[in-house]
């Protein structure tokens, strides 16, 4: 019997807390939605498809602006995607790392697929919904996210990395892609073309021993992200290289330095400025 088709809570928790922001009642979407609020409790609880396809929804008739999805982008690094990001951040190459994106993404949910095809000079990575059309919100915020950090873990522009990205109407990721330097084009559903020769670059943050120790979570059932997880990948960059430290926390997920510093603190006792002239 197939799987039924779901979204994470901390995915489900994420749109909430970017709705909320934006001026709409989490709780009142919730109710429309038909998404009770004690689910959202778990990390690891499992979101049925549709109510979160109705949740965009309800986010969008509430007055979301159109690029809604696009403005989320920072949400899910810091909470739904964050254990996943650092997986990718330390694998060896890109062609690794996109390989473990297609593999576990389904743990945060299976109801858009994941597909790496290769062809010729080319490498499309491919968000095909499972069943339907997902609303272009999700695919927005799926679409960038993926764009800029396969660019960051390269450590190059997004316009040298990618020839074109397919987008489905109506997704707005059109205008932030331009900007970035990346031709866009009509798809049936979202299709990142990159070029293939940089499948097998080393990534900056390739580190196989923290990699090995995420791959062996991410096997795991179930697997419940950390945020400990990230603080460790920290101290990996704060040793390894001149990263400032409001970057590190950038690429953490963290909206505001002082956040990161108060939880490296919290964690490891000192701040992350004392560990890096003095790493113990």
């Amino acid at each position: 019997m197939p799987q039924p088709l779901f979204a994470s809570s901390a995915f489900t928790r994420t749109i909430l807390g970017h709705a909320e922001q934006s001026g709409l009642c989490p709780q009142t979407l919730l109710v429309r939605a038909g998404i009770c609020p004690t689910a959202l409790d778990d990390q690891g609880r499992q979101i049925p498809a549709q109510a979160v396809e109705q949740l965009w929804r309800e986010c969008e008739q509430a007055g979301a602006a159109s690029t809604f999805g696009c403005e989320l982008v920072n949400g899910l690094a810091t909470t739904c995607l964050q254990g996943l990001n650092i997986l990718l951040d330390s694998a060896a190459t890109l062609r690794a790392s996109l390989d473990c994106f297609v593999t576990f993404v389904p743990k945060v949910t299976n109801y858009v697929a994941a597909e790496l095809q290769e062809s010729g000079a080319f490498a499309h990575l491919q968000l095909r919904p499972v069943q339907g059309q997902a609303h272009h919100f999700g695919l927005d915020a799926a679409t960038i996210t993926l764009v800029r950090n396969i660019a960051r873990r390269l450590g190059k522009p997004p316009g040298q990395v990618f020839a074109s990205v397919g987008l489905c109407p109506p997704q707005a990721a059109g205008a932030w892609l331009r900007d970035a330097g990346i031709a866009v084009a009509q798809s049936e559903y979202p299709r990142l073309t990159l070029h293939r020769s940089l499948l097998d670059e080393t990534l900056l943050g390739a580190n196989p021993f923290l990699h090995q120790s995420m791959l062996r979570h991410w096997q795991a059932e179930p697997c419940t992200p950390s945020r400990n997880d990230s603080l460790e990948l920290a101290r990996h960059w704060l040793t390894a290289g001149d990263q400032p430290i409001e970057r590190i926390a950038e690429r953490l997920g963290y909206r505001q330095p002082s956040n990161f510093i108060r939880a490296f603190r919290k964690q490891f006792g000192i701040t992350p400025k004392q560990f890096r002239l003095n790493p113990t």
